[in-house]
């Protein structure tokens, strides 16, 4: 899995401040011109110390200053770009449908670049370990928080999904320290997650944003599994991001199996009779 170290800086970038961000916005700006400076010359640009770029390089996992600029140069190679394609009322029918898959093909592709494993990870282990899971969602990642709610059912996790805005401002300050509190949201910046992150999160719920890096949501809770926008979502209700919302719960319910070490039980059976009983002889 590939995940270039201008990448990393480009997704961090919202959350960084003062001296780091100076960094950041310099290797962002110029990185091919960055490439060429030694230690003192990026610490001059960015007007900090030499110190400061050393922590900055590590926050990256950097051994040194010249590993450092060995993954910056990596970065800079040329890869295929993703080339978002717009549907026009031009469009014939079959030229949609090759849009929408070819988008949603280029989604997962970039996704696979950008996903963080060990969020996953740390993420299943809050789970398994939790007395209780409670997963919220508004709008289109309502439907992200049943499916995860469906699945994690049936790995034997004792879970609920929470919908509307006021219930979950009055649940989440409910919450306790043996509970954590998954919020699904493609922007992170819908202001009543971001209130209902905070209450539980204020309780000793551990919180768990599966949402943009760098939002509000994101900086509000104490783990977050990235998942950038890569259309406009300005306009109109993104496309293509649910898919790789939908990925990172079944990331999780992957996860969730590896962490038990057996077989989890499928608790499809303890459903109610219609459920169960719902094909025909």
């Amino acid at each position: 899995m590939r995940n270039d170290l201008l990448r990393r800086i480009a997704l961090e970038h919202p959350a960084l401040t003062g001296a780091t961000l100076r960094i950041a916005d310099v290797l962002l700006g110029a990185p091919e011109a960055a490439l060429k400076m030694s230690m003192a010359e990026l610490s001059e640009a960015a007007q900090t110390s030499d110190p400061t770029v050393v922590r900055f390089f590590r926050r990256f996992e950097c051994a040194d200053y010249q590993d450092f600029k060995v993954r910056l140069g990596q970065g800079l190679i040329p890869q295929a770009p993703f080339d978002y394609e717009a549907i026009t009322n031009a469009d014939a029918p079959e030229n949609v449908c090759n849009k929408i898959i070819n988008n949603s093909l280029h989604a997962i592709q970039r996704f696979a670049k950008d996903v963080d494993a060990s969020a996953i990870e740390r993420a299943a282990k809050y789970l398994i370990e939790a007395k209780g899971i409670f997963l919220f969602g508004l709008g289109i990642s309502e439907t992200i928080a049943f499916d995860a709610e469906h699945k994690f059912f049936r790995l034997g996790l004792h879970c609920r999904v929470v919908l509307e805005s006021q219930r979950q401002l009055l649940l989440a300050p409910t919450l306790r320290n043996d509970e954590v509190a998954v919020f699904f949201s493609h922007s992170g910046s819908t202001k009543s997650l971001v209130m209902a992150a905070a209450m539980a999160k204020g309780k000793g719920a551990i919180t768990i944003a599966i949402c943009a890096p760098g939002s509000r949501l994101a900086q509000t809770c104490d783990l977050t599994i990235a998942v950038p926008a890569y259309e406009n979502t300005e306009l109109y209700t993104p496309l293509t991001a649910r898919i790789n919302h939908l990925l990172v719960v079944n990331m999780l319910v992957a996860m969730l199996g590896l962490a038990q070490g057996r077989e989890l039980p499928d608790n499809l059976a303890a459903l109610d009779p219609w459920f169960t009983d719902k094909f025909m002889d």
